[in-house]
């Protein structure tokens, strides 16, 4: 007989997180005109994605999303253990778009995914305070607006696969094989030119 619990046998457990970052307020002013160029860099472990800039404001608004498939077991107290500290973390890092030299950090927000887990929410819309790099002063850095979405992606690999397939492509598929087959075309002209050797 199994002494599996019912509880362990139904527990829904996410294998993505969808991030949207919606806006932001308050935000320092690094530009000229008391405004900033303003994007986001979102993180979660070793993965990035970045927002669009948004030009000359405090209060940029982005509402774009990105998603991470999430480390088996990140979420889970047993399992989180297994990975270095902060692989559950989503990191959002506000900067300021600098025309010349390096951007500038305007401020930087940490949301502990597996603690949103475990207050059972699937998707949750929160203003979230900007704070200092680690070790420097803190100072009023304005806050920005997240939406954290649980997902679970059950499609195997030899389903995606096998789907992929029979899908007809986009226009950029179809740009993109022309241009792999027009370098084929010119390596192999390439190769069949033999340069002649004076005598």
């Amino acid at each position: 007989m199994s002494s599996l619990n019912v509880d362990d046998e139904q527990r829904w457990v996410p294998t993505h997180v969808q991030v949207t970052v919606l806006r932001g307020r308050g935000l320092r002013a690094k530009g000229k005109n008391g405004t900033s160029d303003v994007y986001t860099i979102i993180q979660v472990g070793k993965e990035k994605f970045s927002t669009c800039v948004v030009e000359k404001t405090t209060a940029p608004e982005w509402k774009e999303e990105c998603s991470f498939e999430l480390l088996p077991g990140v979420l889970e107290a047993e399992g989180r253990n297994a990975y270095p500290a902060g692989s559950s973390d989503l990191v959002l890092t506000v900067m300021h778009r600098a025309l010349m030299g390096l951007d500038v950090f305007l401020g930087q927000a940490t949301i502990p995914l597996d603690k949103v887990f475990q207050d059972r929410i699937c998707m949750r819309n929160e203003w979230y305070k900007l704070h200092s790099k680690t070790g420097k002063k803190e100072k009023e850095r304005g806050e920005v607006q997240v939406t954290v979405q649980f997902t679970r992606n059950n499609l195997t690999a030899s389903m995606y696969d096998l789907s992929a397939k029979d899908k007809p492509l986009s226009a950029f598929g179809r740009l993109k094989n022309r241009m792999k087959s027009k370098k084929q075309d010119d390596a192999e002209s390439a190769s069949a030119i033999v340069p002649g050797v004076g005598r």
